[in-house]
């Protein structure tokens, strides 16, 4: 930021403009190389999927828990994709580009703040280096989209001539838009609110200070409205309380279930030290000059400092919640450095600060390098398996949502808190409901489901099968002449498989009457004798399985690293 009469950088050379765009453009190359390899969170599956409940019960047989302005954007990714896998990687190439679009906002906000073109350029990449910012910025989550909408939300701010009526609103209209995508987007709510209002507070210009609050309100309220009225129907006001109520109770408070989540604050910190330690000490430095800096200038330094405190207080600081504040904290990273090439008489000490911040630079590529060895190759092998399974209208279950384009039995999401609440509940939780009041054709087997084994353990034992790795389906393992329990899942037609999943030519006793498949069976308990043929077969709902089934242990490490390198 242009705070000092003197830059540590001269004025646009082409050899360091050259080398600064080939350093972005590798940064963004990596964004995509990125969104298409990495392995996925368990949010994202889950967040990318919710969009498939537009045409399915959303707002009225399913009642979201929060805003759900990010399955808007993310309907876009399941109208392109043609299968699961495809729908998770176009979701994860269109958040890469809307990578790019924040990229140009923090350009252009840096350059509204009075930055050169050169200066501009190292801003957004100090912001590129920030481990957290490349390692989450492409994820199919509602932050990036938030985070896109607050930026331009400053930037209306910065580019108006004057701060009127009409800009005050525009801006209020697009933090509106933010909260209506996460609820963490009450943050930079509350951050543009103090800046707009505390500027003119700290001027003694309070009736301006009142004037800024209403038109923002107004504005922020104008989407919130649009909303409530296109999915509520002729009930609004119930989409309201959701809205307001519930997110911003999560926003703040957070839950106990996520204790030691602030061990990500101190792994964030550690990893990206010196850029911290660059862009908070800009910050200080900016605090001391506030009363001599411009309006603007001003404004966005509260936002900055109201939402790097929010972030990093919360209560729930995962990683992917640090992107909300880096962008802004990074408009600040100049500043200490021409701090130093102002004040500082020794040129030895400006070398060793240029060097270290160049080496920090630096060695994030080789950071950013390391993280390609935590691949998604298995995740997608499970959703493409999983997905060839199931019929467009059987359904699922797994308390992540891994299938964005295949239905569950339920919207239940398996967080920790609801791990733990499943736990009390035991036979009265909703997951042992689904499985014995709607039982799925498949599960998807991951840790979350181990974790509440014990609740379900009676629903799944004899009734679901192993057919490949983290995949269970409804069916049971029969051994020649060997009396086996099967609890009927599901009423239907019932036929024999191998272990590769081509059909079998055998015979099986049921309940003391020899049959041969494939037959109906109604659900409930059942005693089957596999009679002749090979030595085991598998007992399935009828259907096109050969080549579908893999034999082998459960992953474990599914979603393994998926926050440390």
């Amino acid at each position: 930021m242009d705070t000092s009469s003197q830059h540590f950088l001269p004025d646009n050379p082409r050899s360091v403009t050259l080398l600064l765009g080939m350093s972005i453009a590798l940064k963004v190359a990596l964004i995509f190389i990125f969104a298409w390899h990495i392995r996925l969170v368990m949010d994202e599956f889950a967040q990318l999927g919710y969009a498939k409940y537009f045409a399915n019960g959303l707002f009225d047989t399913i009642q979201p828990p929060k805003a759900v302005g990010f399955a808007v954007f993310y309907k876009l990714a399941h109208l392109i994709g043609w299968n699961a896998t495809s729908i998770i990687l176009v979701g994860r190439m269109q958040t890469a580009l809307l990578a790019c679009g924040t990229l140009l906002l923090v350009y252009a906000c840096a350059r509204a703040l009075g930055e050169q073109r050169l200066r501009s350029l190292l801003i957004v990449l100090v912001l590129l280096c920030f481990t957290n910012f490349m390692e989450r910025i492409f994820r199919t989550r509602s932050e990036p989209l938030a985070l896109f909408f607050a930026l331009a939300a400053v930037l209306v701010i910065l580019r108006s001539t004057t701060l009127n009526a009409r800009s005050i609103i525009i801006a209020g209209i697009l933090s509106g838009m933010a909260f209506l995508i996460t609820q963490k987007s009450a943050f930079f709510n509350l951050a543009l609110g103090l800046g707009l209002v505390m500027d003119a507070t700290l001027r003694k210009d309070f009736i301006m200070a009142i004037v800024r609050g209403f038109y923002l309100t107004v504005g922020w309220m104008l989407p919130a409205l649009a909303y409530c009225l296109i999915f509520g129907g002729s009930d609004p006001l119930r989409i309201a309380e959701g809205l307001i109520f519930g997110p911003v109770e999560v926003a703040v408070n957070g839950s106990e279930a996520y204790d030691g989540l602030r061990a990500y604050v101190l792994q964030t910190l550690v990893d990206n030290t010196v850029l911290y330690l660059l862009c908070f000490s800009g910050m200080i430095i900016a605090v001391k000059r506030f009363r001599v800096s411009p309006e603007k200038k001003r404004i966005v330094l509260i936002f900055s400092l109201v939402i790097t405190t929010l972030v990093f207080a919360h209560s729930q600081p995962w990683p992917y919640v640090f992107i909300m504040a880096l962008p802004f904290i990074s408009l600040w990273s100049l500043t200490p450095l021409d701090y130093i090439l102002t004040h500082s008489g020794r040129p030895i000490l400006r070398l060793f600060f240029l060097t270290i911040t160049a080496l920090a630079l630096l060695s994030s590529y080789f950071t950013n390098l390391s993280y390609l060895k935590i691949d998604n190759v298995q995740q997608l092998e499970i959703v493409s398996r999983a997905e060839a399974l199931l019929k467009p209208d059987e359904k699922y279950f797994d308390g992540i949502g891994m299938l964005p384009n295949r239905l569950e039995p339920t919207t239940l999401w398996l967080d920790n808190w609801y791990v733990l609440k499943t736990l009390r509940e035991g036979k009265g939780s909703e997951a042992w409901q689904v499985l014995t009041q709607s039982p799925p054709k498949v599960i998807l087997w991951s840790n979350r489901l181990t974790k509440i084994y014990s609740v379900i353990a009676e629903a799944i034992d004899n009734s679901y099968v192993q057919v490949a790795p983290n995949i269970r389906m409804a069916g049971q393992r029969l051994h020649v002449n060997r009396q086996t329990v099967f609890k009927v899942p599901l009423t239907g037609r019932y036929q024999l498989y191998s272990e590769t999943g081509a059909p079998v030519s055998a015979q099986i006793n049921v309940d003391g009457i020899a049959l041969t498949p494939p037959i109906i069976l109604s659900a409930g308990r059942k005693t089957t004798i596999l009679l002749n043929g090979p030595e085991t077969a598998l007992l399935l709902p009828e259907g096109s399985y050969t080549g579908l089934f893999k034999e082998g242990d459960d992953n474990r490490d599914l979603f393994a690293n998926v926050y440390y390198r």
